[in-house]
């Protein structure tokens, strides 16, 4: 928590993590995949555009290590390679998965979410996968905003 009152776990703390820690990394992999939809799990792919999750170059990758993760399978020098490499791609949504777990968990931090504007775009908290709009490969790739705070 940050002394300006902030009471969520900011995206630099999470990159620190993600620096420093290589359990952490190793979480951030199983949380990354959990957050696939049951069928981008089963088939190691990205195919729903509901930016949660790996992006389509790190779910093969991705999916095929944090299996090994859950398992407790041991890892290989190559896994721990993709893993220092794919985990701190994706600070942002960590920080949102945890900002959305600490509301739900609290309520009453919706309000203090709300002053801050830290409310907007929360993954949804649920047991189940996230639902999301299944977007065909013949549509053009849509063009991340530059200007946009939450992009990757």
């Amino acid at each position: 928590m940050s002394t300006n009152l902030y009471p969520f776990v900011s995206k630099s703390t999470i990159k620190a993590r993600l620096a420093a820690e290589p359990e952490f990394r190793k979480d951030a992999m199983v949380m990354l995949y959990d957050m696939q939809t049951a069928h981008e799990q089963s088939t190691k792919s990205t195919l729903n555009k509901n930016r949660v999750g790996f992006m389509s170059s790190h779910a093969v990758k991705g999916s095929t290590v944090a299996v090994k993760i859950k398992a407790g399978e041991p890892l290989s020098d190559e896994d721990l390679a993709v893993i220092d490499t794919i985990a701190p791609r994706y600070s942002r949504q960590i920080a949102l998965h945890f900002r959305a777990s600490a509301i739900a968990a609290d309520p009453e931090l919706a309000k203090t979410a709300a002053l801050f504007s830290a409310d907007r775009n929360l993954p949804a908290v649920t047991d189940e996968a996230p639902e999301a709009e299944v977007v065909s490969c013949e549509e053009p790739a849509e063009l991340v905003d530059e200007n946009d705070p939450f992009a990757i």
